[in-house]
């Protein structure tokens, strides 16, 4: 199956404009549960996020990858977690697949506390590293990061709906969020591919509740694998963010929305590159994924309950496990090692 003859249906355009100022809390919902069931995946237009936040980070990802590679060298996570700073993923030629900078909600642990964090869950938040030399890419970062987790709350609160929940059941349990978020950058090749399609980032799940995603470049590199196998294109629509579910949104619905495995691909034209702006939207740390009454049956839940706090541990090695084409190094090994004797 390629991705002309795929149904329109499959990764859906959703307007969730009306459920977000209260003027219709039927349609939007409906729709959103449809594609979680089917697909995993869907985007979503009249979310409310500003144009100029979206392309002030675009335009801060450019400077930041014009930069010396020394530099880019140096931002890498200090205590090696792999979510921090800037990553490197490189194939087996030595070329570089993509530049990927990850930052949590709170820069350290003291922030997380001071925000209400409860302290024996603070460690989660390990230090962020920022590219300072680049004038202005923290605080353009930061107000994007700041209104997709304000729309990521606003989500939850759809999610609710669409699950047959009231509409404010994920509230307490959402903040204060402890939620990511990325910036990849996938540069131009400037050779012609050995095989195509050539894979730049190994197809995955997603761990968290829902990923929000803007992408931006010069051809379609997001590929969602269907039920029959298939890689599907996700098309590129700049006035929409893409929506998948994640493990953890799987294990509250007891599996009733899925999540999908998917990819990123290089473009055939050697010039070809793009750059996503992702949201990795998650709970308060010490919240409980438990399956909801509404998804369960009488042959009871398919998954144990899990805090946030134990499923993202297990989920950074699992990750990391699978993925061994990332730089990792020597405090990488200290930080896994120290996650394993927990």
């Amino acid at each position: 199956m390629t991705s002309s003859q795929v149904p329109a249906d499959f990764i859906p355009v959703i307007d969730v404009a009306s459920f977000l100022d209260g003027s219709d809390l039927e349609t939007a919902p409906r729709q959103v549960n449809e594609a979680a069931v089917n697909s995993g995946f869907f985007q979503i237009t009249g979310h409310g996020v500003p144009r100029e936040l979206i392309d002030a980070v675009y335009a801060k990802s450019v400077e930041l990858a014009n930069t010396p590679q020394e530099y880019r060298d140096s931002l890498v996570s200090p205590v090696g977690h792999p979510y921090r700073g800037l990553t490197t993923n490189i194939d087996a030629e030595g070329t570089v697949r993509s530049l990927r900078v990850h930052a949590s909600h709170f820069d350290d642990a003291a922030a997380a506390e001071a925000a209400g964090v409860p302290a024996d869950y603070a460690d989660f938040f390990s230090p962020n590293v920022w590219p300072d030399e680049v004038a202005g890419y923290r605080a353009a970062v930061g107000a994007l990061f700041a209104r997709t987790q304000e729309l990521g709350a606003a989500l939850m609160r759809l999610f609710a709906v669409a699950l047959e929940m009231p509409i404010d059941y994920f509230d307490a349990l959402v903040e204060p969020n402890a939620s990511s978020c990325s910036i990849n950058y996938y540069p131009p090749r400037g050779a012609p591919l050995r095989e195509d399609p050539t894979v730049i980032f190994d197809e995955h799940f997603d761990g968290g509740t829902l990923t929000m995603l803007h992408q931006r470049g010069t051809y379609e590199g997001l590929q969602v694998k269907d039920r029959d196998g298939a890689w599907v294109s996700v098309p590129v629509v700049d006035e929409a963010l893409v929506i998948n579910m994640g493990e953890l949104m799987m294990r509250w619905t007891n599996g009733r929305w899925p999540a999908t495995r998917h990819r990123v691909i290089a473009s055939t034209d050697p010039a070809g590159h793009r750059t996503t702006l992702t949201t990795f939207h998650l709970p308060a740390v010490d919240t409980v994924i438990d399956p909801l009454a509404s998804t369960v049956g009488a042959e009871g839940p398919r998954f144990d309950a899990v805090s946030v706090y134990d499923w993202e541990q297990r989920f950074i090695k699992k990750t990391y496990a699978e993925r061994r084409f990332l730089k990792a190094g020597a405090a990488t090994e200290r930080y896994l090692a120290e996650l394993a004797e927990k």
